[in-house]
């Protein structure tokens, strides 16, 4: 386990996945991140898939490989490359297991960085192979909600910036693949969400987020708010447990999408929200938390 700290806030990280498990208020001791039994994850890094795949698997280069839901990042012990007080990198590297999935040789790697009450976080997608290299890149964090116990989870909102008449959600159908549609989604009304269980009961909420800049947890009941900025991601996933009432919600930045329905495996060199990284190169993503 990594812990960083500052006055501020206190963050802890598991090797396993390298996954945020804490991230805790100083002054109250609150923590934010989720820690429930319903759903035994708290912040897992999804690589190089996201979502399940048709018939659990993919198909490249004439060849079919078989990939976990979400792909393997979050189920490999991680390690750890450098640490301070405040910041802590560590990495995965491909090796004999991974390549039975996956046939490129990579290194992926997560920085976390702790300044004031913002937490950053920084993903190198590297190939070090001979051959372009399709991947998917998500980060799932799960929030408790409410915050410190202020109101109910229906008393929060999200707030979507900048200001939008309209944001697109992506069709899911069935659960948990997409059906290749896109519609404005009426239930996001002036930029803003109003929370609230039964409209997670259809599964995970997708919305086309290239022209979001950031999203803001928050409700009239409590002075605190988790506001993520995810400009480098392309997509945001909203979603906690199906017909429950799990006190806790993933806001989850993409760069890549689950499969659309289809009966074969998909073709990762065409999948649609797939990265192409040339080779010997390197890809950057980032985004923050900011702890209120």
């Amino acid at each position: 386990m990594i812990k960083l700290k500052n006055r501020y806030l206190t963050v802890e990280i598991d090797n396993m996945g390298a996954q945020l498990t804490h991230v805790i208020d100083q002054p109250s001791g609150y923590d934010y991140i989720w820690n429930g039994q319903a759903w035994q994850r708290h912040a897992p890094i999804l690589f190089p898939a996201i979502g399940k795949s048709n018939q659990d698997s993919y198909a490249l280069e004439g060849q079919t490989y078989s990939m976990p839901q979400h792909g393997f990042a979050r189920d490999f012990d991680w390690q750890k490359v450098s640490q301070s007080e405040t910041t802590a990198k560590l990495e995965l590297k491909a090796n004999e297991q991974t390549k039975r999935m996956f046939p490129f040789d990579f290194t992926l790697q997560v920085e976390y960085e702790l300044k004031d009450h913002q937490l950053l976080t920084t993903y190198y997608v590297i190939n070090h192979d001979e051959r372009r290299m399709p991947y998917a890149l998500g980060s799932h964090p799960a929030f408790n909600v409410p915050i410190d116990n202020d109101g109910i989870f229906e008393n929060y909102h999200l707030t979507f910036s900048p200001h939008q008449k309209r944001i697109q959600r992506l069709g899911v159908n069935p659960v948990p693949f997409r059906d290749g549609k896109k519609a404005p989604w009426e239930a996001i009304k002036n930029s803003e969400l109003a929370l609230n269980h039964e409209i997670f009961n259809d599964g995970l909420i997708i919305l086309d987020g290239k022209k979001i800049d950031s999203v803001t947890l928050g409700s009239t009941q409590t002075a605190h708010e988790v506001k993520l900025n995810f400009k480098d991601f392309p997509y945001l996933t909203l979603w906690t447990m199906e017909n429950r009432a799990e006190p806790f919600l993933c806001i989850e930045p993409f760069a890549g999408l689950p499969d659309q329905a289809a009966e074969e495996p998909t073709d990762w060199k065409n999948k649609k929200g797939n990265n192409l990284l040339e080779p010997q190169e390197t890809q950057t993503f980032t985004y923050s938390i900011e702890f209120k």
